[in-house]
């Protein structure tokens, strides 16, 4: 008895595991019935069985769309199906005189097997189809015209049937019970599955110990926990986002520690990606415009909670396969690498004392400045200047005061100059002015005198905190024009260093222009 009591608490723990499963099934058990019963209908006008069809198989399939809707999945439900099978199974027998009941009664309890994978049920469908036999059969015998048998040797017929059949329905019975199991893992694998095309790998469903342990079951959670896994230990922050609500799926602990925690199911616009307006609108827009759906390494602005803004490139990938729609986003945060490419790239091309451009900045400027003037005509021109009297301030008041004049010097050039125009420092006391648009030497002869102006004027010196000093610097300037045939960069700065030689020999504190012999 304990075993039979055992077996029956096991059997009503599958029926629980397998309740959605079997809902599913009684309404295919219905279409079923409602199909058998076209076959009822089909074949009484040919063997005169109108009757029989309306007494026995309409109620049976009203009442099995009844069942259906009152008890779905539920045991009484799933037994009365298996017997309503049958009882479809030996109408359809009855019409055809009993021709082909052996066939037709394996065709139902495959049908049954299939369809519930529940050995009860199996049973119900033996029981019902035997007492058919025995019933009818026996009724037939004595002159009733049901046609079970296709002979008048009743007993020997039916001890044949229940012999024939018996084999077969254990097997029936056996199948069902592995083939529960298999419904079982088969439904929650799928279950499972779908979660992880919809990006939910946190939720876990309650699957008791033994059955998370079925082979198909546990394949499939492990593959879960090495995706959450894989998640887990990525360094940037990552979130699973569906598109329909805009909700988050899933987040790892990277994005929780960077981005704030935030629960699953929060919408996107709640999440830092959209501190600064339009942001994630943008996203979107580009993604769908992406030929492969896929947005790599995307700069976007984000402002922190703190109030500090920050550059971060997104990657973005629209999974359209999965419904409803999914997409996967990835965020790295690099505000300090961009500010340390800019330093770097400063340190590369700009003077560290005075902020001016260096000689590897002026001939990259000079390069592009001359293709341009190739193009579109517009002259260039290249002041080349060096400073009279600089020497003296070093040796009296020092190097500090000495960079402090290079210093105010730069100020004073970037103050005076035009916007398209650059200012370098090669070196030393050695600036040079690249003048764009510059029409001929009469305009930048005038641009001269004004740095001869600027430069020349005093500047106040902070030697000590208690003493400050007046200096005096002058400068000499050359002056190269690309109308004077200079046919590359080098060739031009030679001319500018020549007009400055000039100026130099003629008396210093003055500007010369370079004039082909």
């Amino acid at each position: 008895m304990t075993l039979l009591t055992n077996w029956f608490t096991h059997e009503a723990r599958f029926d629980a595991l397998l309740h959605p499963y079997r809902v599913r099934a009684d309404r295919i058990m219905v279409g079923m019935n409602a199909f058998l019963l076209l076959v009822c209908i089909l074949l009484a006008p040919l063997y005169g069985t109108w009757l029989s069809v309306l007494l026995v198989g309409l109620p049976t399939l009203l009442l099995a769309v009844l069942l259906m809707r009152l008890y779905p999945g539920e045991l009484v439900t799933r037994l009365y199906m298996g017997a309503a099978f049958m009882v479809f199974t030996g109408l359809i027998i009855h019409q055809n005189a009993g021709d082909i009941e052996a066939h037709f009664s394996a065709f139902g309890l495959i049908g049954v097997l299939l369809y519930y994978r529940d050995w009860r049920t199996i049973i119900m469908a033996t029981v019902v189809i035997y007492l058919h036999h025995l019933i009818l059969g026996y009724a037939q015998t004595i002159g009733v015209p049901v046609y079970v048998f296709d002979s008048d040797a009743f007993w020997l017929l039916f001890v044949v049937h229940v012999a024939y059949f018996l084999p077969f329905i254990a097997m029936m019975t056996y199948l069902s019970i592995w083939l529960r199991r298999e419904g079982y893992e088969d439904q929650h694998v799928m279950a499972i599955a779908q979660d992880i095309m919809q990006g939910n790998l946190i939720s876990d469903r309650q699957l008791p110990m033994d059955q998370q342990q079925a082979p198909l079951i546990h394949s499939v959670l492990m593959m879960k926990n090495r995706l959450l896994d894989l998640l887990r230990v990525m360094p940037v922050p990552a979130a699973v986002i569906r598109i329909d609500n805009e909700t988050l799926v899933n987040i790892n602990e990277a994005w929780e520690r960077k981005m704030g925690s935030l629960p699953v199911g929060a919408k996107v616009r709640d999440s830092l990606i959209c501190s600064v307006p339009g942001t994630w609108e943008d996203l979107l827009t580009a993604l769908h415009a992406s030929p492969d759906k896929l947005l790599d390494k995307h700069e976007i602005s984000l402002r922190y909670p703190d109030g500090s803004e920050a550059i971060c490139e997104v990657s973005l990938i629209l999974h359209e396969e999965s419904h409803p729609v999914m997409a996967i986003l990835t965020l790295e945060d690099i505000t300090q690498r961009r500010q340390t490419e800019q330093t770097m790239h400063r340190l590369a091309f700009h003077d560290m004392l005075t902020d001016l451009a260096n000689r590897t900045h002026l001939l990259h400027h000079l390069e592009d400045a001359l293709a341009h003037w190739r193009e579109s005509g517009r002259g260039v021109a290249v002041l080349m200047m060096d400073l009279d009297g600089f020497k003296p301030i070093n040796d009296r008041h020092g190097h500090d005061a000495g960079d402090e004049v290079l210093r105010i010097i730069g100020k004073r050039l970037r103050q005076i100059k035009r916007e398209n125009d650059l200012i370098a420092r090669l070196g030393g006391d050695e600036f040079v002015v690249v003048l764009n648009h510059c029409a001929d030497h009469a305009q930048a002869q005038s641009m001269a005198e004004r740095v001869l102006a600027s430069i020349t004027a005093p500047m106040a010196l902070e030697v000590t905190t208690q003493e400050k000093i007046s200096v005096e610097v002058g400068v000499s300037i050359g002056i190269a024009h690309v109308a004077d045939g200079a046919a590359s960069i080098d060739e031009l700065l030679k001319q500018a260093d020549i007009a400055l030689y000039q100026a130099k020999q003629a008396g210093k504190r003055r500007a010369v222009s370079y004039r082909p012999e």
